[in-house]
């Protein structure tokens, strides 16, 4: 566990928020769907989207950008996650919101929706067409599973053919210890959360480093690290199998004190939910993963969604992570009940449907679903504005 008392100066500037992704792992629509046989039952969710009105229902691996300016005034552009789905996501959204520059990469965790798209960040640094380097900031634990899965995206010489893969420059970040994106005067804050549990027993691969190659985003010290130095790998397997399960943690983060992120959890500790009930503020903006109505082993269900956003207490909530078992019609239609809002009575029969009145108790709470190009803005004084609410 990282320090707690360690803080940045925050810069007072807007914060721009974009959602590249909303769904969860398997992304919406399923192709099982789409091509089911007569007779089957057909999904409204995944069948909407091959029309016009379904298109929010169009959900890649969840993926955000956060746009500020830093403290030269220059823009500072950072992206969550790179999964599955990246690709498509940033050839759609990039140009339209005008972005270019990626100043870092902030990973939550080693799963193929948040990691797999790591490589088509050749885009931007091959040949330098945008940029020579990508600064990637993980924890310890993903960083040593991107070394396992993708070898050649941490040390060239286990690249084949051309060598053309993308250059990174990695920085390992700890648990609740604030850190500063390059010298921009950006402030993150990540904080480690479970993510479901990891249920092999079978020995897990340490895959050591030597220390020279990474940077330690939290002290952003100097190092002699740059781009495409070879990374030794040493494979060591333990002789006798791990019996204990463990919680898979994953990051949130809180970015500019602007927006807490929380894409994938099933459980936040207490000692994190200390840490982020001590905060001088809180941030007005709160994202947080919503995958179905039912429990999940990894994710939150719709009324742990709800209950977790009502003790964040944020101005604005916006779930991400969802399966195709509801629209997101019927996901604004939640939101309302748990706004307080008066329903209509084809409303309440959803509510009631589903046996989602508890989420009607409560403290009034704002929060929507968010779908894939939704844009959100933070002003310098917190209030929050989006392009669709």
């Amino acid at each position: 566990m990282g320090s707690l008392d360690f803080r940045l100066p925050r810069i007072s500037a807007p914060v721009e928020l974009i959602f590249l992704g909303t769904g969860t792992s398997s992304s919406i629509p399923h192709v099982d769907c789409l091509t089911a046989p007569p007779g089957a039952k057909p999904c409204r969710t995944c069948l909407s989207t091959l029309t016009p009105e379904g298109k929010k229902n169009i959900r890649r691996n969840t993926s955000a950008v956060f746009r500020t300016r830093g403290k030269d005034g220059q823009d500072v552009t950072i992206v969550v996650d790179v999964g599955k789905s990246f690709q498509p996501a940033a050839v759609e959204w990039f140009p339209k919101y005008g972005l270019r520059r990626i100043d870092a990469v902030l990973i939550t965790h080693g799963h193929a929706d948040a990691m797999n798209g790591l490589d088509d960040l050749r885009g931007w640094t091959l040949h330098g067409a945008i940029q020579p380097y990508i600064d990637l900031y993980v924890s310890m634990a993903t960083f040593k599973e991107i070394q396992r899965a993708f070898p050649y995206l941490v040390s060239k010489e286990f690249a084949s053919g051309g060598g053309d893969v993308p250059e990174f420059k990695w920085h390992i970040i700890e648990d609740r210890v604030p850190f500063e994106i390059g010298d921009t005067g950006v402030q993150v804050t990540p904080f480690a959360v479970h993510h479901g549990r990891i249920f092999s027993t079978a020995p897990p691969l340490d895959l050591s480093i030597t220390p020279y190659s990474l940077s330690p985003a939290s002290t952003n010290a100097s190092t002699p690290d740059v781009p495409g130095t070879p990374v030794r790998l040493a494979a060591t397997i333990p002789t006798e199998p791990t019996k204990q399960i463990h919680p898979l943690l994953c990051f949130g983060f809180v970015i500019q004190d602007a927006v807490t992120y929380i894409s994938d959890v099933s459980h936040i500790p207490d000692d994190v939910w200390a840490m982020l009930q001590s905060r001088e503020t809180v941030p007005p903006v709160l994202v947080l993963d919503c995958l179905r109505l039912l429990p999940h082993t990894s994710h939150l269900s719709v009324t742990e969604s709800i209950a977790v956003a009502r003790r964040t207490n944020a101005k604005r909530t916006y779930l991400l992570g969802f399966s195709h078992e509801l629209p997101h019609e019927d996901y604004v239609i939640i939101g309302e009940a748990a706004a307080g809002n008066e329903c209509k009575r084809s409303d309440l029969t959803l509510i009631e449907e589903y046996k989602l009145e508890e989420i009607r108790e409560g403290l009034p709470l704002w929060v929507r679903p968010a779908f894939d190009g939704l844009r959100v803005f933070v002003s310098e004084n917190d209030d929050v504005r989006d392009e669709a609410y």
